[in-house]
């Protein structure tokens, strides 16, 4: 059976976008920051109610009140950490010790309350995971990559992903993620190629200005370091284009849910051109042009995405929203932090 084509598009638009932008920020100045939850919600609403699929529009469902709960709990934390601290020097390490073991909780409820928060045709996303298996996946192999000077972190990364995409729901249905360690380690093995092939590049580059504009008594020209970070710059950026797309098409093009396979056709050239010139316009403009630069990447990555289903899609969506009625989840957890997954 040929598989239906569902294309994500984005509706989102630079100049409405600037308004809200600068209205978050001009209001969180005044309020000294209290507004800024209030901000985020009003962000992120902004680019789910204009992210599409098959016309209708993803939302986002989050309190700012409980935003801002969440914010003045973490607040409270640091303050009681910095207290004891300065006047208990040698309990610091103590303390370190202690939240070692919070660190997985606190990644869970994150997870749970932006997911949780999220939905598409009144359907909510939901995300349920173990917290040994957290106690592994963001303390232990981070250990375990140290211990191996750098090894394990292809192996981290998947179990990463692996952890965030098998542990989440749409509905009642669970997201599945099929990628290998291997493929994992490829791309990081091929990034490490791309990287030494660059650092041969410049170190041919540093010999040849060396020999071009070093001074006379064979020293080096003060000048050389700087030429050296703008030719080496365009590289790493190269390197990191290349396994971010590289693993963002790994993970989405091996997910799953019931009869669905997702689609991602990120480029690594078209992402560099984005983050160089988004980067440059940011710049030039005194940071005025950030609305435009994040416009213009969500409008990329959205269209780039897309689902295939074997069957009738609106026939799933419909069977989950009567499956979900009956879900009796919590959606009052309030611990909003981003952390990059």
């Amino acid at each position: 059976m040929q598989p239906n084509h569902h294309p994500f598009e984005f509706h989102g638009k630079a100049g409405e976008f600037f308004k809200i932008w600068i209205v978050n920020i001009l209001l969180s100045i005044i309020t000294l920051g209290i507004y800024s939850a209030w901000a985020k919600v009003r962000t992120r609403r902004y680019f789910y109610n204009n992210t599409y699929l098959m016309n209708a529009p993803f939302d986002y469902l989050a309190d700012p009140v409980k935003i801002l709960k969440g914010r003045l709990l973490v607040l409270a934390f640091v303050i009681i950490y910095v207290a004891i601290a300065a006047l208990f020097p040698e309990a610091e390490a103590v303390l370190i010790l202690l939240f070692i073991p919070v660190f997985p909780w606190v990644i869970i409820k994150a997870l749970k309350f932006n997911w949780y928060n999220s939905a598409y045709r009144n359907i909510l996303f939901h995300f349920n995971a173990d917290y040994l298996k957290a106690l592994w996946v963001f303390i232990g192999l981070p250990i375990l990559i140290a211990f191996t000077f750098g090894l394990a972190y292809p192996y981290f990364v998947k179990a990463r992903k692996q952890f965030v995409i098998d542990n989440s729901a749409y509905g009642t249905s669970r997201f599945e993620i099929t990628a290998t360690t291997n493929q994992f380690y490829a791309v990081y093995g091929k990034a490490l190629l791309i990287l030494l092939a660059t650092l041969l590049t410049v170190a041919g580059f540093s010999y040849a200005l060396w020999q071009g504009i070093g001074l006379t008594d064979g020293s080096i020209n003060p000048a050389l370091p700087a030429i050296l970070l703008l030719l080496f710059y365009p590289f790493l950026m190269l390197v990191y284009g290349y396994v971010y797309t590289q693993i963002t098409n790994l993970s989405i093009n091996h997910t799953f849910l019931p009869h669905i396979q997702f689609e991602s056709r990120l480029e690594t050239g078209q992402i560099c051109w984005l983050y160089f010139t988004n980067a440059l316009a940011i710049i030039v403009s005194l940071g005025l042009l950030i609305p435009w630069a994040k416009i213009r990447m969500a409008r990329y990555r959205i269209a780039c995405l897309s689902l295939n289903s074997t069957g009738d899609l609106d026939q799933f969506i419909s069977a989950e929203a009567e499956q979900a009625e009956g879900i009796g989840e919590e959606v009052g957890d309030f611990l909003d932090i981003d952390i990059g997954l």
